[in-house]
């Protein structure tokens, strides 16, 4: 390896978290708090970084599974992070991750270039990268601008969503902070809306690791009426974005309509503390494809929980898609032609990843590989 590149595997790691804060496009997956949080389900990281003046310029972490009768297979959730725009330093950063397939002997990487990563397209086509059709993080999210005034904010909703939040307000819903003694309150949530749509929550223990992990990073906010507790959402806040990781609805009370409360208390809180986003964390890719092709989404059934977030009045966005790796040579054919189809092949991609379970945030070119992470459909058409 280069002498300015520095390649390790701790679990914690303050100084390179406080690196992915600092750089443009960094996000909470490519922080060591969230390697924590995969490392029950059987992933560890490996995280590469390349110094000039003993400061961190560029690098990346992996996650890595060995996965029985497979292999070890690999992911890059939102990187590498690179300074400036360097293309050397990009370049010596993915010169080293391909060394570390190769000595690792990784059977799969699949990599997702960050926010804003849409160049990185050129060097990893380059490298024998290869378009993928499954993504491992949303591509197309819904992000409120938080610089805009309360009044732009409320304003920019849809008409509806803005009558249920005053409706709400009217009939006594209160949306507070949540402590982390109320996690299995959240957690109940969590499994009133799983049985409601029918698939499989983690475990509680995932959300438990969450609030460990990020400190200083997670909040819970519930909507009570009346003495119960009738929805709530986990937030994550980090660098410049505060991300709704998941939300649960106990699916009573549907007239008082806490939901559109709960974010816009949601939205006001990350807006007082100075974060630029609220980010509602994927939608469906189709219509996230026809409302940014200027086609608009009138002829495709817009329902669930992409309707519920359109509602709240953010900015449709796209991120980089995802490439896929393969270091036999003799796969490399094979895999042009398999990765772009991947999304036809969901439920391998699921056991690979560890995610045998629907509901796990692993996500088709559709967005409908299985529930977001953040699934709670307020009603039929909230």
């Amino acid at each position: 390896m280069p002498s300015d590149v520095h390649v390790g595997q701790e679990l914690a790691d303050p100084a390179w978290d406080s690196f992915v804060e600092a750089t443009r496009g960094g996000t909470y997956q490519q922080t060591s708090m969230w390697a924590e949080v995969k490392s029950p389900s059987g992933w560890r990281p490996i995280r590469i970084a390349l110094f000039r003046d003993d400061a961190v310029i560029a690098g990346c972490q992996i996650l890595v599974r060995r996965v029985a009768r497979v292999g070890a297979v690999a992911y890059v959730p939102y990187g590498p992070l690179v300074t400036d725009d360097d293309t050397d330093a990009l370049s010596a950063v993915l010169d080293v991750l391909q060394t570390l397939v190769r000595q690792e002997r990784f059977l799969y990487l699949k990599l997702q270039p960050p926010p804003g990563g849409n160049g990185m397209s050129d060097a990893l086509t380059e490298r024998r990268f290869v378009r993928s059709g499954l993504d491992t993080a949303p591509r197309f999210t819904v992000r409120v601008d938080l610089r805009q005034s309360p009044e732009a904010i409320l304003g920019a909703m849809r008409a509806r969503t803005r009558t249920y939040i005053r409706q709400a307000e009217r009939r006594g819903v209160v949306v507070r902070d949540g402590t982390r003694d109320e996690l299995p309150v959240f957690y109940e949530l969590v499994e009133a809306t799983s049985r409601r749509q029918g698939f499989a929550p983690y475990p509680r223990s995932y959300y438990e690791q969450i609030w460990r992990s990020f400190q200083g990073h997670a909040h819970l906010l519930f909507a009570d009426y009346q003495g119960d507790i009738l929805s709530g959402a986990l937030l994550i806040g980090f660098g410049d974005n505060v991300n709704f990781k998941m939300g649960g609805w106990l699916g009573g009370h549907r007239d008082v309509r806490p939901n559109e409360l709960l974010h816009w208390v949601g939205m006001q809180w990350a807006r007082d503390r100075g974060y630029r986003y609220y980010d509602l964390e994927g939608i469906d890719c189709a219509v996230a494809e026809a409302i940014l092709s200027g086609r608009g989404s009138k002829d495709l059934p817009v329902s669930g929980l992409t309707h519920f977030k359109l509602g709240l009045g953010g900015e449709v966005t796209e991120f980089p898609g995802s490439y896929d790796y393969v270091r036999q040579r003799v796969l490399h054919m094979g895999l042009r032609w398999a990765a772009p189809r991947l999304d036809r092949l969901t439920p391998v991609a699921h056991r690979i990843a560890g995610r045998q379970k629907p509901g796990s945030g692993m996500r088709d070119r559709d967005g409908k590989a299985a529930p977001a992470s953040n699934s709670y459909v307020p009603s039929a058409r909230a």
